[in-house]
C-alpha cells in the first residue's frame, strides 16, 4: 500500500494497543480481537538476535536506504517511522532525498550498484499512475527496476513472477536462498498463522489451507493479488473481489467467477479480508459467519468492530501495520544472508571460478547432440550402401 496507508495503520495500531486493555467490551462467546503487536513481537525479536549475532562476529549490521521523492507528510513519517524500528532493532537505516522525481531511477540505480546498501524502500506514490515511455505506471516501472538482492518489499518483477509461479527459491535446483515475498501480504499470513484455525502444519508445504475458503476484497498489485496467490499456493480456495469482477485462485490458475456475488462469497469464507481504501465502505455484517477470522488490512475500518465481535467465534484484526514493518525487516535479514553476507559472497565467488574453470563441451546443448547423432547415423546409413 502507499506511505499513507501504512503510517495510518501503524499509528492506529499503536493507539489501539494501548487502549484495548481498558475499553474491552463484552464478546460472543469465542470472539476476540487480536492485537497485531503481539503477533510481530517474535518476528522483531528474531532480527535483534540475528543482528547481534552479527555484530558479535564482527559484521557490520544490514543497510536499509529509503528512497523519498515526493512531498506527502504521511511518506515522510512513514520514512521516520521505518528508520526509529529499525534502528531500535540495531539495523542501519539511511534515508535519501530526491528532490526531482525524474532523478529517483538513477538514485535507485546507484543505490543498486552500492555494495554497501543491502536493502532498498522507495516510499511511494511518485507518479502515481500516471503514463510513462516505459509503461502503464512509471511507478511499476521503478518497482520493477529494484535489484532482486536488494528489494525488501518484494515487488520487483523477479519476486513476482516467483510468487505467481510458485517458485519459493531464487537459485532452484540448488534451493538454498528463499524468495523474498511482499511485505503487507506477509503480514497476514503470518498473522493468519498465529490464528489456531486457519493453518495446518500437520500437512505438506503447499496443503497447509487445504480445504479453507478465503474471501479478500482488494485486488491491488501491492496487496489484494500477491496476498490471494500466496494463500492459493498453501491450498485455500480465494475469491478475489474487485470493484467489477470476482476471480477464484486456485491450484496456481485463475477462474473467472460466473454467479458469484461478495455477499456469497463471504458467507461461504472462513477467512474473510478487507482492503478496501474509503472510510465510506464497510463490509456488511451479516454476512460474516460464526468462526470466521476477518484481517481488516486497509488504513480505515472495512467493518463495524462491536457488531462482528457480537458473532461467535469471530476472530478479528483491525490492523495489520506493526507485523508488516517486522516483515520489512524480515526481508532486508533474508536478503542480507542470502546475497551480502561476507561468507555467501566468498561461495558464490568460489562457484564462479570453479565454473569459469570448468572445460566447456564440445557440443552446447541437447539439440546439438541430438542433431550430431542424427548426421553421424544418416551418414553410415549413405557409407553402407555405397559397399
Amino acid at each position: 500500500a502507499t506511505a499513507a496507508i501504512r503510517i495510518k495503520n501503524i499509528t492506529k495500531s499503536t493507539m489501539a494497543s494501548e487502549t484495548d486493555t481498558t475499553n474491552e467490551k463484552q464478546h460472543a462467546p469465542g470472539a476476540k480481537k487480536i492485537d497485531a503487536g503481539s503477533i510481530a513481537k517474535p518476528f522483531r525479536e528474531e532480527v535483534r538476535n540475528q543482528v547481534q549475532k552479527l555484530k558479535d562476529s564482527g559484521i557490520e549490521a544490514p543497510l536499509l536506504v529509503g528512497l523519498l521523492a515526493n512531498a506527502d507528510p504521511a511518506a515522510r513519517k512513514y520514512a521516520e517511522w521505518t528508520g526509529r524500528a529499525c534502528r531500535a532493532d540495531g539495523m542501519r537505516y539511511e534515508l535519501r532525498t530526491v528532490d526531482d522525481p525524474i532523478d529517483v531511477e538513477a538514485a535507485l540505480r546507484d543505490a543498486n550498484d552500492d555494495p554497501r546498501v543491502h536493502g532498498i524502500i522507495v516510499y511511494y506514490p511518485i507518479f502515481g499512475q500516471v503514463e510513462s515511455f516505459s509503461g502503464e505506471s512509471q511507478d511499476d516501472y521503478l518497482r520493477d527496476t529494484v535489484s532482486y538482492k536488494c528489494d525488501v518489499e518484494g515487488l520487483c518483477h523477479d519476486y513476482r513472477s516467483n510468487l505467481y509461479r510458485n517458485m519459493r527459491y531464487v537459485d532452484s535446483p540448488a534451493n538454498t536462498k528463499k524468495c523474498v515475498l511482499p511485505c503487507t501480504a506477509l503480514s497476514v499470513v503470518k498473522i493468519l498463522e498465529s490464528c489456531p484455525t486457519c493453518y495446518d502444519k500437520s500437512k505438506p508445504i503447499g496443503r497447509h489451507m487445504e480445504g479453507k475458503a478465503v474471501t479478500i476484497i482488494n485486488r491491488s498489485e501491492i496487496v489484494g493479488r500477491p496476498l490471494a496467490a500466496m494463500l492459493a499456493n498453501d491450498g485455500a480456495d480465494v475469491y478475489s473481489i474487485d470493484i467489477d469482477s470476482i476471480y477464484l485462485f486456485r491450484g496456481g490458475k485463475l477462474h473467472k467467477c460466473e454467479g458469484e456475488t461478495p455477499e456469497s462469497c463471504v458467507r461461504k469464507s472462513n477467512i474473510v479480508i478487507t482492503g478496501v481504501p474509503t472510510k465510506n465502505y464497510v463490509l456488511p455484517s451479516e454476512w460474516i459467519q460464526p468462526n470466521t477470522t476477518v484481517v481488516n488490512v486497509a488504513s480505515f475500518k472495512n467493518v463495524n468492530e462491536d457488531e462482528i465481535l457480537q458473532i461467535e467465534g469471530v476472530q478479528y484484526i483491525p490492523m495489520v501495520g506493526k507485523v508488516t514493518v517486522a516483515m520489512l525487516e524480515r526481508n532486508l535479514m533474508r536478503l542480507f544472508y542470502n546475497f551480502h553476507h561476507p561468507d555467501r559472497q566468498y561461495e558464490d565467488r568460489n562457484k564462479a571460478a570453479l565454473e569459469a574453470q570448468r572445460p566447456t563441451p564440445w557440443y552446447g546443448n541437447a539439440v546439438q547432440i541430438y542433431t550430431a547423432l542424427a548426421a553421424t547415423a544418416v551418414l553410415g546409413m549413405m557409407l553402407s550402401r555405397l559397399k
